[in-house]
């Protein structure tokens, strides 16, 4: 094994810790929830990507692929909730950014627990968009593309890394 393949070795082992630790955080959180009669839903997201506006797609914000296993629960909760709260738990390890949003509606008492990961560079672009326009959104979408649920959020700051200003050139 040669240096290249060692760091790159740890780096993917770094990453699988990071997003098993985002999928315990998730499930902390949802037992917490039910515990005190929410319904909640863990989704473990095979992907997340941040989508700056292209005319192309129609959308823009986290785009989050569900997992089949409970990419049903999760539209029949887009389907009854408006999730008009939020929050998120964050980690940065190394260059990745690891992270679990949690979309809330208490009037129905439903949660759904993202956990995702993404590279900070990678949201530049969405973090400029985000900061002129004044929010983000979140997108669930099945394997296949079909879209489960999006929501909007207002507070961006708490799906970026600290830094990112830095990153985007506005310090």
């Amino acid at each position: 094994m040669d240096r290249d393949d060692a760091i790159e070795d740890a780096d993917h082992e770094t990453r699988r810790e990071g997003s098993a630790a985002a999928v315990e955080d998730a499930r902390r959180i949802a037992d917490e929830r039910r515990e005190n009669g929410w319904e909640a839903v863990v989704v473990p997201a095979v992907d997340t990507a941040p989508v700056p506006a292209d005319a192309d797609r129609g959308y823009s914000g986290f785009v989050h692929v569900v997992p089949e296993r409970v990419a049903d629960e999760v539209a029949a909760a887009c389907d009854r909730a408006a999730f008009p709260q939020y929050d998120a738990y964050r980690r940065q390890v190394g260059g990745e950014f690891f992270f679990v949003v949690e979309l809330l509606d208490p009037e129905t008492r439903t949660a759904l627990l993202i956990a995702g990961t993404y590279q900070p560079t990678d949201a530049v672009p969405l973090y400029r968009q985000a900061s002129r326009e004044g929010v983000v959104r979140t997108h669930l979408k099945r394997l296949n593309g079909e879209r489960l649920g999006s929501v909007e959020h207002e507070s961006i700051e708490k799906l970026f890394p600290e830094g990112i200003e830095t990153l985007a050139g506005r310090s």
